[in-house]
């Protein structure tokens, strides 16, 4: 409900994912012309859009009304269902592939792996990716200020770190897909304070003190911060 209340600001706040992401896909044949593709929780179509482009057949399960009409707008080449997945009526051996961009970490995987296991073919594909919000490897002052800012919430109220999960052993879980490869992308974006604000504005774990918090960071250190993040796909193939 939290990304369904700011539905318009997350399709501008989150950035995009690497285009050899994308690459990658289309050359395990994950994406691409006359591949049926399920996508699960597709926001405002962040990744929709690029599937589509791919020339996949995307279903794009999708349970908030806004996100989905903005969906509907702005990815016409993609049919919406607007359900939940748990909910989702999915035909038994439907699509090639699964895919999931930031989204799984929301879902029951002991109820979702079996769902779609059954509605993939026969080796269907699942891929799982996210961004991961900082990299460790890059000590920046900004990240010392967000550091600064979680580390004052109340005993009890940390951050919760959803941009690792989930793991490529919770996929594997239960034996309905067997593990293929991960791969990983580290890559930096320039983001002004504003840019700042609406962008941590989205993240569920930040209040409204926090979010302006950051944004008098980002305008202490001169305005614009380059953020170093991370970009983690999980490929798996139906047991």
């Amino acid at each position: 409900m939290h990304f369904e209340r700011m539905a318009a600001e997350y399709a501008d706040a989150r950035p995009p994912y690497p285009p050899s992401l994308y690459v990658l896909l289309k050359a395990a044949g994950v994406i691409g012309a006359g591949t049926r593709v399920l996508e699960v929780g597709a926001g405002s179509g962040l990744a929709t859009r690029e599937l589509v482009r791919s020339g996949s057949d995307v279903v794009a399960v999708e349970p908030g009304r806004g996100l989905a009409g903005l969906l509907r707008r702005d990815v016409p080449g993609a049919a919406v269902l607007v359900a939940r997945l748990e909910d989702a009526e999915l035909s038994p051996g439907s699509f090639d592939s699964v895919v999931a961009a930031t989204s799984m970490h929301w879902i029951d995987l002991s109820t979702a792996l079996p769902t779609l296991h059954t509605a993939l073919r026969a080796e269907g594909w699942l891929a799982v990716w996210r961004h991961r919000f900082g990299d460790e490897r890059a000590d920046t002052e900004f990240r010392r200020r967000v550091q600064r800012i979680v580390a004052a919430r109340p005993p009890g109220a940390s951050e919760r770190r959803t941009d690792d999960r989930p793991t490529v052993d919770e996929l594997a879980a239960g034996g309905s897909f067997e593990p293929v490869r991960s791969e990983q992308w580290r890559w930096s974006i320039e983001l002004d304070s504003e840019r700042v604000r609406r962008l941590f504005r989205t993240f569920s774990d930040w209040n409204d003190a926090e979010v302006e918090a950051v944004g008098r960071a980002a305008d202490d250190l001169g305005g614009v911060v380059t953020e170093h993040y991370q970009s983690v796909l999980h490929l798996l193939r139906r047991a």
